[in-house]
């Protein structure tokens, strides 16, 4: 018998039962949107990331004080110490080595801003600020103009915090108070979206300011974090391992001990993708858990079909009808109803993907991803259906008939 042959009568079979079959198909349907969905989320956060990493720049080399490969999170522009101190005499031991071609120092830190009333607590950067515009390509400016190194109580600020963090909209020539000293706005950001550099609600102002504020909170000398560009050509990883030894040296640490971390793009990627890759693995096991449901369903069809269609069958075996094309029937139809279910839940998981992104979760769903679905959910089809098929393939003819 013909495969397409074979796939009609089955497609008959499934019409003459048409409510047994949807439901049936419904549980496939719930297990692959499920799957869809939730891998294509965590695939869609890690495009994202991956995306934000292009801004962070392939050059670009981070030292923080304190290890953020311990940490829950890592890369985060508020990543404060934890455990040991940047001081001036590692930037001026890191700037010795030469294939590091940009090399700045930054503070962080917390201060209360005031505007027209309103007062909130606001990240600042500290910053050189012809040299830090060399290390980082998020920083672009929708109004006025970027600090200089001549200036003095002026700040830029980030577009959220302009826009909405405070009551009024802050204008560029605007005057603030940073802990009560007056500072004034010269320019506004470009908003970033970026979760690594997280400047969209933050201040950045010149070096010295920012070491005045903070006195307090730092110790002689103390610097927050170092900004680092290799040089064109230069492995980054290869500058980033150079940067972690002599580190090393300089705290007199091992790497089990360390008190500072190293980030480069290499150090995000690899992250980043240990963390997704677990969440798809559990994500797609929970998926995986309704599929198997929806298998047990299918069989579950399948064996009900065989009791009923027993004249059928006896009738199909003694016209001479092969037990191999028997068995063909029924896989087929239950390849079909994995098939459709599978269709139809990929196309219920792209929507709910597509409801996802507008409202501005990124989600994606690449095309091995709904191929693999269709796949898997036919796959599942056919194993499920497998033993009701050779059951109804090895029936006796003659009891068959028999079979009222």
């Amino acid at each position: 018998m013909k495969p397409e042959d074979m796939v009609a009568y089955a497609t008959r079979s499934m019409r003459s039962r048409s409510l047994r079959s949807w439901l049936t198909i419904l549980g496939i349907i719930v297990g692959i949107s499920a799957m869809v969905v939730l891998v294509g989320m965590v695939q869609g956060l890690k495009n994202s990331v991956e995306d934000q990493l292009q801004s962070f720049g392939p050059r670009t080399i981070l030292v923080y004080p304190a290890d953020v490969s311990k940490a829950a999170t890592y890369g985060s522009a508020q990543m404060m110490p934890t455990a040991g101190k940047l001081y001036e005499s590692d930037f001026e031991r890191l700037r010795k080595i030469g294939s590091i071609d940009v090399i700045t120092k930054v503070i962080l830190g917390r201060v209360d801003v005031a505007y027209r009333n309103d007062s909130i607590s606001v990240s600042i950067y500290g910053i050189q600020p012809d040299v830090y515009l060399q290390t980082s390509s998020t920083v672009e400016i929708a109004t006025g103009r970027l600090l200089a190194e001549t200036d003095r109580k002026a700040v830029v600020m980030g577009s959220d915090l302009a826009a909405s963090g405070f009551k009024q909209e802050v204008q560029v020539g605007s005057v603030i108070l940073l802990a009560g000293e007056r500072f004034s706005v010269v320019g506004i950001l470009k908003k970033t979206g970026n979760s690594i550099a997280q400047l969209d609600n933050a201040l950045l102002i010149p070096f010295d300011d920012a070491q005045g504020l903070l006195s307090d909170e730092l110790a002689p000398n103390e610097i927050s974090a170092i900004r680092i560009t290799s040089k064109e050509g230069e492995d980054v990883e290869a500058v980033g391992q150079e940067v972690n030894d002599v580190m090393l040296a300089s705290h007199r640490k091992t790497e089990d001990n360390k008190d500072f971390s190293v980030v480069t793009p290499g150090f995000i990627n690899s992250q980043v993708d240990q963390t997704t890759s677990v969440l798809s693995l559990f994500l797609g096991a929970i998926a995986g858990i309704s599929l198997v449901v929806g298998g047990i369903g299918i069989a579950n069809t399948m064996f009900m079909t065989v009791l009923e269609r027993r004249q059928e069958i006896g009738v199909l075996k003694a016209v001479g009808m092969p037990e191999n094309d028997i068995l063909g029937l029924f896989l087929a139809e239950s390849a079909l109803i994995g098939i459709g279910g599978g269709a139809l839940g990929l196309l219920l998981g792209a929507v709910v993907l597509g409801v996802a992104n507008l409202f501005g979760f990124p989600a994606a769903l690449p095309l091995a991803l709904a191929i693999g679905a269709v796949a898997f959910s036919a796959l599942v089809g056919a194993v499920a259906g497998y033993v009701p098929a050779r059951q109804a393939a090895e029936l006796d003819a003659v009891e068959a008939l028999r079979y009222e």
